[in-house]
This record gives C-alpha cells, sequence and structure tokens, in this order.
C-alpha cells in the first residue's frame, strides 16, 4: 500500500519512453537469458568463446550444455555449426559493429539463433527472433535489461527489482574516482541471474533520456574516432550501420593500458574472463582480443575535443614520442 506523507523519496521528473517499451522489462541481460532457457528447454547452445562468463552463468545455473565457438578478425563465426531441432546458437553483436552480419545468421540459423544485442543498445526486436540488451551499458543506471521475445510465449510475472546500488554513480558523478571504480567492481559482482522486473529507480531515469540526440553523439564520436585511427586498425570492421558500442582498436602492437589510466583514460577490458578460461592454445585470437583490444568509448559524454586528446595520445604512442 501506498504510503502518505514523510520525507521525499529522490525525486526524478515523470518521463515517457523507456525506447525499449514493447520488450520484456528485466534487470539484467543475464536475467533475460534465464527466462529465455527456462522457456525454451534447448538441449545445447552454442556460444562464442570470445563472451564474459556473465553470459555463461545462465547456462550453468540450468543445466544446459554449451560449447563454444571461434570468431575471426571480423568478429564472425569461422566454421558452420549445424543445429539440431531443439538447439539454439548465441551471438553477440561484437560492440555493435556486426548488425549486417546478424541479419546473414538469420537467414542461416533462423529462430534458432539468439542474438546478444548489449552492444547494440538502439536495435529493438527483430521478427522471428529472440534477442535482448542492456542499459547499464549505456547509461547511469543500476539495472535494466530488455528482451524481445517473438512468439510471446512468456506470461510476465516477476517481482521488481529492489536490489539495487547507485554508490558508484554517485561518486563517479561527485568526482570520487577510485571509491567509484571500488564500488562499481562490488556493485557487479552482486549480480546475479535472478529473475526480477527492472528496478523502478531504473525505469524512471531511463524515461527521462533524450535518446535520439544520444544516438546523434554516439554516432559521431564513432566516425571520428573510425576516421582518425581506422588506418591504424588491424580488424576488419566493415558494418557502417549507426548503432555502435565504442570503438574498437586492435593495434599491430599493444599500448599498455596502464598509461592510458595514467592520462585519465579509462579504457576497459572485453572480457578478462577469457583469456583465464582453459584453452589448450585452441581460441589464440579471441585472448589476444581480451587483452589487447582497446575499445574507446564513444559515448554521449564526451565531444570532439575529448575524443581527440585520445587520438592524439595514441598516435604519439604509436609514433614514439
Amino acid at each position: 500500500m501506498k504510503s502518505i506523507g514523510g520525507f521525499f523519496e529522490l525525486e526524478i521528473a515523470q518521463g515517457k519512453s523507456l525506447y525499449h517499451d514493447e520488450a520484456i522489462k528485466l534487470s539484467t541481460a543475464r536475467a533475460c537469458l534465464s527466462l529465455v532457457l527456462q522457456t525454451k528447454k534447448y538441449s545445447k547452445v552454442y556460444v562464442p568463446f570470445y563472451c564474459c562468463d556473465a553470459l555463461l552463468a545462465p547456462l550453468k545455473l540450468e543445466g544446459i550444455p554449451f560449447e563454444f565457438f571461434s570468431i575471426n578478425d571480423r568478429f564472425e563465426i569461422i566454421n558452420r555449426i549445424d543445429l539440431k531441432g531443439n538447439e539454439a546458437i548465441i551471438y553477440c553483436n561484437f560492440f555493435g559493429v556486426k548488425s549486417n552480419y546478424v541479419d546473414e545468421l538469420i537467414e542461416i540459423y533462423q529462430d534458432q539463433l539468439i542474438i546478444d544485442n548489449t552492444h547494440a543498445f538502439f536495435i529493438k526486436e527483430y521478427k522471428n527472433n529472440i534477442s535482448f540488451t542492456t542499459a547499464r551499458k549505456y547509461f547511469g543506471v543500476p539495472d535494466g535489461a530488455f528482451l524481445y521475445y517473438p512468439k510471446k510465449e512468456i506470461i510476465f510475472k516477476f517481482k521488481r527489482n529492489t536490489k539495487v546500488h547507485i554508490d558508484h554513480n554517485l561518486n563517479r558523478l561527485l568526482g570520487f574516482q577510485e571509491k567509484a571504480y571500488n564500488d562499481f567492481i562490488k556493485y557487479e559482482k552482486s549480480l546475479d541471474s535472478s529473475i526480477n522486473e527492472i528496478s523502478i529507480l531504473s525505469e524512471k531515469i531511463l524515461k527521462t533520456l533524450d535518446y535520439d540526440n544520444i544516438l546523434i553523439k554516439r554516432n559521431k564520436n564513432y566516425d571520428l574516432l573510425r576516421q582518425e585511427l581506422g588506418y591504424l586498425n588491424t580488424l576488419e570492421i566493415d558494418d557502417t550501420v549507426g548503432n555502435h558500442f565504442c570503438y574498437p582498436l586492435l593495434l599491430d602492437s599493444p599500448i599498455e593500458k596502464q598509461l592510458f589510466y595514467n592520462e585519465g583514460f579509462f579504457i576497459p577490458s572485453y572480457w578478462l574472463d577469457v583469456a583465464n578460461r582453459d584453452q589448450k592454445g585452441k581460441y589464440i585470437f579471441e585472448n589476444k582480443l581480451s587483452l589487447e583490444l582497446l575499445s574507446l568509448p564513444i559515448d554521449h559524454r564526451y565531444n570532439e575535443k575529448d575524443l581527440l586528446r585520445v587520438v592524439n595520445f595514441i598516435k604519439k604512442q604509436k609514433n614514439g614520442h
């Protein structure tokens, strides 16, 4: 029952759209996958070796056998996988640069393809394919993920997520970077595959965002980095669809990330989980990506002047200055 009177809760302006208004609104991407696995009861699922352990957690939790597959320097599947009737394949739209390739995979695998769009927030539903995305990687919210389930087989009755904390968001806003990072790591470790509806906090915040302008800024920033650094990139990136997560840069010789940190550039690694798995020498390229890829930020917090600082730093390092 709604309380009357007392002190005020956190005040957030009333907004209109979550952008993914038609999706099933859950707390995390792994919750989305957990719900899919509980509903579909697959006998086996194929997943890219180049992925985070969070993607594997629901599979392990549900006891569903899975098998890794390899990708090449275009982030594409090396060997075609022949799926049996009750099997599925999960493909990650890596860094949001493989949207065109996802369309090709849909032609091959039909509705047995599940699309992990956690790096492609601005893509909505596909006609016949399950897909999901997340808000935490794009905006300052503690939770929020969106599942598109075309056949509408899921009866959506879940409790709101209340186990959210925003210490890392607030401390970052206040300028306490080191404390914010430690809070962020602690919070990330607290997340699991529990199936809950998006928290009221994240829902209210997300409804206030100007998604059209955010996407315009992201595309502009991506194009800037592509134009300035494309000649240094050993990756073959041919997707021009405007829905990128970052600018993925793989140099012919790596730059230590500590050097970026010393300059105040925080470049995340996707995903160190990969390098820590038992690979038996099979996934050499994925290991290289995990350790050496520079995932350069393009989000709406930054303008041309900000990104040119990063560009000039990289060029100086490559020129030996």
